[in-house]
């Protein structure tokens, strides 16, 4: 993704409804449409279910809140928003990487932090 010669907007055009996809199938428990836009697919089921059963009933779903940074790199773009987690009352920090690969922008990358 050449991100330099992008404004935020149309970055945030092209990439928040996969980071909105991909929350709402975590918020569903869909582990096929969780990785549907993934660069890789080496995310297996049995971390997703792991990752599900130690936070889930911890913080419930997450809801993507405001934009907090883009921050661009040669071949790369990783966004910051905040994200409001169901069974907490402070906000997280929802990180995504992106990477354009076979003329699609997927994620290569997505954590949170709460």
């Amino acid at each position: 993704m050449e991100s330099i010669n992008l404004s935020d907007k149309e970055i945030i055009d092209i990439v928040r409804p996969l980071a909105e996809h991909t929350e709402n199938a975590w918020n569903e428990k869909n582990y096929r449409e969780f990785c549907r836009y993934f660069i890789d697919d080496d995310f297996s089921e049995e971390e997703f279910n792991r990752q599900i059963e130690e936070s889930y009933d911890v913080y419930g779903k997450h809801t993507m809140a405001d934009l907090v940074a883009i921050h661009r790199n040669p071949d790369n773009v990783i966004v910051l928003w905040k994200v409001a987690l169901e069974m907490r009352k402070e906000q997280g920090l929802l990180i995504y990487g992106f990477r354009e690969r076979d003329g699609k922008v997927l994620i290569e990358g997505c954590s949170y932090h709460a």
